[in-house]
């Protein structure tokens, strides 16, 4: 099923409006780490993105207006109702594995396998690829590329980047990673519901990564007895010290939290008063005015398809009213300076005939 027509929109959403408080302190405690995040952004951008881009293009089935535009313009319309200053690249992996992932720090791609989606319902699909869009809004991606590089290279990039005691920092290091990423889940699964809006789409998707009959055509998970067992499992998350360890033991390697426990979180959540005011209008938004309509418009394109058109803020190039994304840079075009689409002039809010040429701006 596609995307409700209602859905709401979120401008100037900030992650901070919906961010997991376990999220909120595990991320404090990697800021406060000195040097290596600014060492792997720069890694990144002189290495893994052109190796990304070269082996996603070389490899891999870009989703597009022209290949698979249904799911494109699913994927589009999320990233609008999230507010995401930039639209990622989607990507479709001929896989078996069940996954799907966001990488990048500056150019975003989403990536998702063909054995997810064999996996998944269309709805429960679209939550993934919510959730995924919510790394980027959260901005998760620098520490999430840190957790790629750690597991890749281990002390072997630390120790180029920081020569002499990288033995010292990998374990401790490594382990502050893996925590966070584990708490960094909880804020994009509820991402994934405000991009779908569909509380037993998310749930379902989580429910079958814990497990699902691969025969039982069309008999999806029970919701309802998943959230009972992550109940179940929360009886065992008490003060005893053995049971604590037993615990820690089992998420030391892990770079997701349990699936039944995402389940019942992200239930919880839909049901908050939290998320009610989010869907509401009520949340925090960006300390953002509307953007400057000072600088060259470049490849100014006359007689558009649209009444109206819109800049792009950042490359200047010229789109019709009803494109949410920039196709030339992937910017967000909803704080767009907007032009008349057949002189190219100016206009200004509430006008309804352009005082250039004449013609009506709405139609």
């Amino acid at each position: 099923m596609p995307l409700p027509e209602n859905l709401r929109t979120f401008p100037g959403l900030s992650y901070r409006a919906f961010q997991h408080p376990l999220d909120r302190e595990a991320r404090r405690a990697l800021e406060a780490i000195p040097l290596v995040p600014k060492l792997v952004r720069k890694w990144s951008e002189l290495v893994t993105e052109r190796m990304l881009h070269m082996n996603h293009i070389a490899n891999n089935l870009r989703v597009s207006e022209t290949q698979y535009p249904s799911l494109y313009r699913q994927f589009v319309r999320m990233a609008e109702v999230l507010d995401l200053p930039r639209l990622p690249s989607l990507y479709i992996e001929t896989s078996p594995t069940i996954n799907a992932y966001a990488i990048g720090m500056e150019n975003y791609f989403v990536v998702v396998t063909t054995g997810l989606m064999e996996l998944l319902t269309e709805d429960e699909v679209l939550a993934i690829l919510g959730h995924e869009l919510g790394h980027i809004k959260c901005e998760h991606m620098l520490y999430r590329s840190m957790v790629v590089l750690m597991f890749k290279y281990g002390a072997g990039i630390l120790d180029a980047l920081i020569p002499g005691i990288a033995q010292f920092m990998v374990v401790g290091f490594k382990l502050a990673l893996l925590e966070w990423n584990r708490k960094s889940e909880f804020s994009s699964d509820r991402a994934g519901l405000l991009a779908t809006q569909k509380p037993e789409a998310i749930a379902g998707a989580l429910s079958k990564l814990a497990g699902v009959l691969p025969y039982a055509d069309n008999e999806p998970p029970n919701i309802e007895a998943v959230y009972q067992q992550a109940e179940e499992f929360e009886e065992w998350d008490d003060d005893s010290l053995f049971n604590k360890i037993i615990k820690l033991n089992m998420l030391l390697e892990r770079t997701h939290p349990f699936s039944v426990v995402r389940v019942k979180e992200i239930l919880d959540w839909a049901e908050s008063d939290q998320y009610k005011s989010i869907l509401s209008g009520d949340y925090r938004a960006l300390a953002e005015g509307r953007l400057s309509a000072e600088g060259q418009v470049q490849s100014a394109q006359q007689g558009l398809p649209t009444p109206t058109g819109l800049v792009c803020p950042k490359c200047r190039t010229v789109w019709p009213s009803n494109m949410a994304f920039c196709g030339q840079c992937g910017s967000s075009l909803r704080e767009a300076m907007v032009i008349c689409g057949t002189c190219g002039d100016p206009v200004q809010p509430g006008e309804r005939v352009c005082n250039r040429c004449g013609r009506p701006l709405v139609g």
